[in-house]
């Protein structure tokens, strides 16, 4: 097990450890990964808003409405433990990834909660992306991230991902997949 201590932020230049907090390291087998549906509606908008704080909420909800009636092109998986959604993936078809690797799958937007990082749970949601896009004929996915996230790159890394180049503040990455 793994002890996280918890402190009063408001006394931050005296740390204080208050009280610690017991997260067991072992994983469970009750874990689902499975395709979005309508009912996961205000869990994926809540994941959401956390991935991407700055989007507006109708911007939110206006994706997720997208996504769920475009199968064929989008789609978006959720990762739960003991039914409880701890985590999310979009997936896109885009028809020229970083405009130089053609058609294939995009990972378009990644998250797992704080306290399930670091565990497996990312992997699942990426392999459930990856199955998808050979389902849908194609060889190859990419993904992108901010140049300053490090834990991304790495996680890419680990993944397979090879970084194809930086532009913009992003790291470009695509991965052949069968």
């Amino acid at each position: 097990e793994l002890c996280i201590n918890t402190f009063d932020i408001n006394q931050y230049r005296n740390v204080k450890f208050e009280k610690k907090v017991v997260i067991p390291l072992t994983v469970s087998t009750d874990v689902t990964v499975r395709k979005m549906t309508s009912a996961d509606f205000s869990c994926w908008l809540e994941m959401r808003t956390l991935l991407w704080p700055d989007c507006p909420i109708e911007e939110h909800k206006q994706e997720i409405l997208e996504q769920l009636n475009s199968p064929q092109s989008l789609q978006a998986f959720i990762i739960e433990l003991q039914s409880e959604p701890i985590g999310f993936l979009e997936a896109a078809i885009h028809q020229n990834a970083h405009r130089q690797f053609g058609q294939a799958g995009y990972i378009e937007g990644w998250f797992v909660k704080g306290l399930y990082r670091m565990r497996g749970y990312g992997k699942n949601l990426v392999e459930a992306a990856e199955t998808w896009t050979v389902e849908m004929g194609y060889s190859q996915i990419a993904s992108d991230t901010e140049d300053f996230n490090v834990g991304s790159i790495v996680a890419h890394n680990k993944l397979g991902y090879i970084e194809q180049f930086r532009a913009d503040g992003e790291v470009k990455f695509i991965k052949s997949i069968h």
